[in-house]
């Protein structure tokens, strides 16, 4: 190899670190978008299944809240996706994403039941195999899975999510 390989790898690594940055703001700002907002409050606050059924149900109902269950996780298994396929690293949305791994930590417990009741054995893959795919990610979902028992604790709920 000689030195003007090497500095266009350089260049090409640089280029693509800047370019995962400027995806990474672009996603931020698709959150703050006015609807994704109400769709993150509601999934990120009251939407709290405690059963595959539950969430069979949500999903099924049609209206305002099933189009908002799906509209963030079909956000987060995108960018889940962008890992997978090599758009983003891994790294930069473990750091980044946070939010994904506490909307993930609700529905972990019943995904599996819930992709046999609905028929649809890929959905949420991606997030699935991404937050799965690493012992941090694990970790950063059972922390998670403990804070959101408190909060279903505080808020009265009468069975703390299972898992």
């Amino acid at each position: 190899m000689n030195w003007d390989q090497v500095e266009i790898q350089k260049e090409t690594a640089g280029n693509h670190r800047i370019a995962q940055a400027e995806l990474i703001l672009k996603l931020y700002e698709l959150r703050r978008e006015t609807v994704m907002r109400e769709a993150r409050s509601y999934v990120g606050g009251e939407f709290m299944p405690r059963s595959a059924d539950e969430l069979v149900d949500i999903v099924s109902a049609g209206g305002r809240h099933t189009g908002f269950v799906l509209q963030v996780y079909g956000y987060w298994d995108m960018v889940a996706a962008f890992v997978s396929h090599g758009a983003l690293e891994a790294g930069l949305v473990y750091d980044t994403c946070q939010e994904m791994y506490f909307q993930y930590a609700k529905i972990q417990p019943y995904l599996a039941e819930f992709r046999e009741k609905m028929n649809l054995p890929e959905f949420l893959i991606s997030i699935e195999r991404f937050v799965e795919g690493s012992e941090a990610g694990r970790r950063r979902v059972q922390t998670m899975r403990t804070n959101l028992s408190v909060m279903t604790e505080v808020r009265g709920h009468s069975k703390p999510p299972e898992g």
